[in-house]
């Protein structure tokens, strides 16, 4: 059996939720928060020190590296990436799946896929409104995780799709 947070409370419900089927994302020592825009680098705090708040250690916030991301990518979105070193390479590749959604002011959409979480808007109004729709998200899970005291097994994250319009 699967020993891992099915699903999220929040303190305002997202317009749109879909939890996917498929394996969840672990986490391991590899992973860290990604971006490419400088100006989005101080909204990862919160996250950054939730992680260090129960785990001792702050994740990384790095920039995407530009051979990574296509310049249409970097001028159209805002994008915090939460994953490995390796998968962040592929940033070109994850961002053509959602390409196609029409983002209007202040809004967002967060994917979680077994390799990654996407965080992804036009303005820094939806990227703010994200982060603290994440910080709720992986707070939960964190907390479950280690109330439940199985550090033998990984911090899971079920896949799914929130956005709010």
């Amino acid at each position: 059996m699967s020993n891992y947070l099915k699903e999220f409370e929040f303190k305002s419900s997202p317009k749109s939720l879909t939890y996917l089927d498929g394996e969840p994302l672990k986490l391991t020592e590899k992973f860290d928060f990604f971006h490419n825009k400088n100006k989005l680098r101080k909204g990862l705090n919160q996250l950054q020190y939730l992680f260090k708040s129960y785990i001792n250690n702050p994740l990384l916030a790095s920039g995407i590296r530009d051979s990574y991301l296509s310049e249409e990518y970097t001028e159209k979105y805002l994008i915090v990436l939460f994953t490995t070193p390796e998968i962040v390479q592929n940033s070109n590749e994850i961002l053509t799946i959602y390409s196609d959604i029409k983002f209007s002011q202040g809004n967002f959409v967060l994917v979680s896929t077994q390799d990654y979480i996407l965080l992804l808007a036009e303005d820094m109004e939806g990227i703010n409104l994200g982060v603290e729709i994440l910080e709720e998200i992986l707070n939960q899970v964190l907390e479950d995780y280690f109330n439940k005291k199985n550090f033998e097994d990984f911090i899971k994250i079920r896949q799914f799709r929130l956005s709010n319009f």
